[in-house]
């Protein structure tokens, strides 16, 4: 028990101590970095389209490789959608 409470204590500091440190600053440069043009390709084999209970229809990158949730431009994993197996 009294390792258990311990690692609480710990765990609590460390939380504490990280929301003390101030927030660094974002300059317009650093946002536009974060910046991607990225767009789901349903021409993608890895393309995956799933519904939701509102009737939106979620298209997304089945291979985990999306960023922001979608694929990038130019993605090196993109694979042509086979149409019965036989290809395009």
């Amino acid at each position: 028990m009294a390792k258990e409470k311990r690692a609480r204590r710990r765990a609590r500091r460390e939380a504490a101590e990280e929301a003390a440190r101030p927030l660094p600053e974002l300059t317009d440069a650093d946002l536009e970095a974060l910046l991607v043009e990225v767009t789901v390709r349903d021409d993608c084999e890895h393309a995956s389209t799933r519904s939701s209970p509102d009737g939106l229809v979620l298209l997304r990158c089945a291979i985990g490789v999306s960023v922001g949730g979608g694929c990038p431009v130019g993605c090196p994993h993109f694979e042509g959608r086979r149409i019965g197996g036989y290809g395009l």
